[in-house]
C-alpha cells in the first residue's frame, strides 16, 4: 500500500499506544479484555491499545454470529477437556494453541473509513512484523468461495489477509465495537492438524492452506522474538510510540463483569 491512513486517537494520546503484554489467560477472559480495551477506547478513558497474549489451554474459538452445530464438534471438544468461547468480533472458528494472539483497540468515529480500509493498514503493520522475523509475505485478493462462507478460518484468506506462497499465516476478525475498532487475529507459530481434523468437520484440505512460522523458517521463534517483531512492526507501520502498561483497575473490573455475564456463559456461547 502506498500510504498508511490517518489513524483516528484522542489527543492526549495522539501518537502514542498502550503495548499490553499480557500471559495466558482463558479464553472469556481473553475475549473480555479485548471488549473493554475497545469501549474504553470509544469512551475516550483508556488509550489505544495493541495487546499480544497466549492462552492458558488449547481453545475453540467461533465468530459472534457463526452457527457453532455443524462447524464445530462440541462432543470431542468436551471429550478432549477443549473449552469454547464466541468472540465479539466477527469471522470464522480457529483453534487458538501454538500461536501469538494480537488485538487492537482504536477509536474510531463512526463512518470514518471502511472496515476493509483499516483492515488494510493493520496488515500492512503484520507484514512489516514479519519482516523482522525473516518472513516476506503478501496480502490476499481474497480466495472465499461460497462454500468457504462459514466454518473454519484458515480454510481461505478473506482480501488483505496475510499469505506466504499462497498459504494463510495470519488470520484476523475485526469489527466496530462500542464505537471504536476492535481487531484482534492470530500468529500461527506451529498447528497440530489432527487436532484441527478432530475438532472441525470442515477441516479436510487444511493442510495445503495454511502455513506456519516453524515451517517458513525451519525453527518456532520464542515468545521474545515475536513480541520485538509485533512491536516493530506496528511503531514503524502506524507511525506511533507503543508505552509498555498493564489493565487500569476499571479495566479489570469491567473484564469481571463481562466474563460472568457474557463470555463465561453457555448461554452466549451456544446462542447460534
Amino acid at each position: 500500500m502506498s500510504e498508511i491512513p490517518n489513524i483516528p486517537q484522542s489527543r492526549k494520546h495522539r501518537g502514542r499506544w498502550r503495548f499490553i503484554l499480557d500471559g495466558p489467560r482463558d479464553g472469556p477472559t481473553n475475549m473480555a479484555i479485548d471488549e473493554v480495551l475497545a469501549l474504553g477506547c470509544a469512551q475516550d478513558w483508556s488509550p489505544p491499545s495493541l495487546r499480544l497474549y497466549r492462552w492458558t489451554v488449547p481453545t475453540v474459538s467461533l465468530g459472534c454470529n457463526q452457527p457453532i452445530h455443524g462447524d464445530v464438534d462440541l462432543a470431542t471438544c468436551r471429550q478432549q477437556g477443549v473449552p469454547a468461547v464466541r468472540r465479539p468480533t466477527g469471522g470464522r472458528a480457529l483453534l487458538h494453541d501454538q500461536e501469538l494472539t494480537y488485538s487492537l483497540a482504536l477509536p474510531i468515529p463512526l463512518g470514518s473509513r471502511s472496515v476493509l480500509e483499516d483492515y488494510q493498514w493493520i496488515s500492512h503493520c503484520l507484514l512489516l512484523a514479519l519482516r523482522k522475523l525473516g518472513v516476506t509475505g503478501i496480502l490476499s485478493h481474497g480466495d472465499r468461495t461460497k462454500e468457504e462462507g462459514g466454518g473454519l478460518c484458515f480454510l481461505s484468506a478473506s482480501r488483505y489477509e496475510l499469505t506466504v506462497n499462497g498459504r494463510k499465516l495470519v488470520g484476523s476478525a475485526q469489527r466496530r465495537l462500542h464505537g471504536a475498532l476492535l481487531q484482534h487475529g492470530s500468529l500461527l507459530v506451529e498447528i497440530d492438524h489432527s487436532a484441527w481434523n478432530t475438532l472441525f468437520p470442515k477441516a479436510r484440505g487444511l493442510e495445503a492452506r495454511v502455513t506456519t512460522l516453524k515451517c517458513l523458517l525451519g525453527r518456532s521463534p520464542s515468545w521474545e522474538e515475536l513480541v520485538e517483531a509485533m512491536r516493530a512492526g506496528f511503531e514503524e507501520g502506524a507511525r506511533v510510540q507503543l508505552e509498555p502498561g498493564g489493565l487500569m483497575v476499571r479495566e479489570q473490573t469491567l473484564v469481571q463483569e463481562l466474563v460472568a455475564k457474557r463470555y463465561g456463559t453457555h448461554e452466549w456461547t451456544l446462542r447460534r
